[in-house]
């Protein structure tokens, strides 16, 4: 399979030369990155998962640390952002024209989490994508005091770093072991099978609705 050794040879050299480049580089485009995912509006573009599991891969298990410790302080920046622009504009966030950007389904759902769950959702939906971003300033909007929404926060950013940090020095070890295009392969199929799971269910709940 030619096409496979490409694949293969192609992240090789990329793994290399991202290797040479100065490592506290990629860890200010991981802090830079994850601020930005974690934010309110840019939050709903910006791949952070990819950032983190990409330079953990890239960097190998010596950095694992430092990119932990640098995923939980921009996360922590990210969601406070979104947690004081909540207290300052209030319900009104919702009407400016980012908000409605947003979608009104969109902050429904981050609403009913927190109402559900109050304030474990800033715990549980860092590991949501797209809900992660709007939940802080929904918190934001019913006041929740300061210190118990940074506890929280830091509580789930910590939680999500590590899985992340985790899976990406195993993945990366086990890269190097049978070869990045099996890897790359593996990892197409996992998220191809996970996105038909969620579109089936997505059309059944169409169809009894």
């Amino acid at each position: 399979m030619t096409w496979f050794a490409e694949i293969d040879t192609a992240i090789r050299d990329f793994v290399a030369w991202a290797s040479a480049l100065d490592p506290w580089l990629c860890v200010l485009a991981v802090l830079i990155v994850l601020s930005l995912e974690t934010s309110l509006f840019v939050g709903l573009l910006v791949p952070g998962e990819a950032a983190l599991l990409l330079a953990v891969g890239v960097l190998g298990a010596r950095w694992a640390l430092p990119l932990f410790g640098v995923a939980v302080l921009a996360n922590l920046i990210g969601q406070t952002g979104g947690y004081w622009l909540g207290r300052t504009l209030g319900p009104g966030l919702r009407r400016t024209w980012a908000g409605r950007k947003i979608g009104e389904r969109r902050w429904a759902a981050a609403e009913a989490i927190v109402h559900g769950s109050g304030g474990r959702a800033l715990i549980t939906t860092r590991f949501v994508a797209v809900v992660h971003a709007v939940v802080p300033a929904v918190v934001g909007t019913l006041r929740m005091p300061f210190r118990r929404f940074l506890l929280l926060a830091a509580v789930g950013a910590a939680l999500w770093a590590a899985v992340l940090t985790t899976a990406a020095v195993a993945l990366g070890e086990a890269a190097r072991v049978v070869g990045y295009g099996w890897m790359a392969l593996l990892l197409t199929c996992v998220g191809g099978g996970g996105a038909g799971v969620v579109l089936f269910r997505a059309a059944r709940r169409r169809r009894t609705s």
